[in-house]
């Protein structure tokens, strides 16, 4: 029994982490031969969601290996909700479900002007509302008519719309989700990673063009050429650093990273290379942990 926990635990993560990929690149762009991709973030989401609020009904049949597709997850779900199981209908939407905040927060509710009582800089705590799922069965089952056609190669068909899609980024509200953000951090430092390394060998591709020589000179003038910290004109300068490429004392910074690790952003005045603010906001949290994890 304790190893089919486990099982279905790493599944539950993997479904999540399928939905988020899917969701995530779905959400940048769903015009290009996205339907395989829909229906695989939106059956692995539903997965998710179904066993998580009502377990078992995720399966084809009871103790069974085989999982239910999204259509008939959509179907579990509108079940449930219609007969009040775990979830409700959306008063004047039509097959518009809610699963409510299982931990919703209970304060009172938000001022409508600050003439009620309340400062406007309040130190209380900021008013939030439930984080309740919403579950747009109709667009979602449209979604579903729209692209089965062209998933199995068969005429008909309609393109995505950013409705099916807004419906799809919805579910990530659910407690056994909650993915999408940190894909989507993911993705970002993946891209930022990838751009600074093509930046390092375009860098290094001009300093063996640039030779020695050259190369000595311009050093010799980045103190001229740099503008350092200036308390008016020039608050956020610092002052010249290493090049992580070339490794002159040439690197000019327009300003640092957020953590004041004095991680610079800016170029090098010998190879031009060029750090980019997400790479100085990842190296200095590296060195923040680093600097933690020491002190322990």
């Amino acid at each position: 029994m304790g190893e089919l926990v486990l099982d279905d635990a790493l599944m539950e993560k993997q479904q999540a982490r399928i939905y988020a990929v899917c969701a995530v690149k779905l959400d940048e762009n769903h015009t290009d031969a996205a339907e395989g991709t829909f229906d695989a973030a939106l059956t692995n989401a539903l997965v998710v969601i179904v066993a998580h609020e009502w377990s078992g009904e995720e399966r084809e049949r009871p103790g069974g290996t085989y999982l239910k597709s999204a259509k008939d997850l959509l179907k579990v779900v509108k079940e449930n909700a219609e007969a009040g199981k775990k979830a409700h209908p959306v008063a004047g939407e039509p097959d518009v479900y809610v699963i409510p905040d299982p931990h919703p927060v209970t304060v009172e509710e938000p001022p409508v002007s600050v003439t009620e009582g309340r400062l406007l800089f309040s130190p209380e705590r900021p008013w939030l509302p439930p984080l309740d799922t919403r579950i747009d069965v109709g667009t979602l089952t449209d979604a579903l008519k729209a692209t089965q056609p062209i998933r199995h190669g068969r005429k008909g068909g309609r393109p995505l719309e950013r409705r099916h899609i807004d419906a799809l980024l919805a579910l990530d509200d659910h407690t056994s989700l909650m993915v999408l953000d940190a894909e989507r951090e993911d993705r970002h430092e993946r891209s930022a990673s990838e751009e600074d390394h093509r930046e390092r060998a375009q860098a290094l591709k001009r300093l063996k063009r640039l030779g020695k020589d050259e190369a000595d000179r311009r050093a010799a003038e980045a103190a001229e050429n740099h503008e350092g910290y200036h308390p008016k004109h020039h608050p956020a300068g610092l002052d010249l650093q290493d090049c992580p490429v070339c490794n002159y004392m040439s690197f000019s910074s327009e300003g640092g990273d957020e953590l004041g690790m004095q991680i610079g952003i800016g170029q090098c005045l010998v190879c031009h290379y060029e750090r980019s603010s997400a790479i100085a906001q990842g190296e200095a949290r590296e060195m923040l942990y680093e600097a933690r994890f020491a002190d322990d």
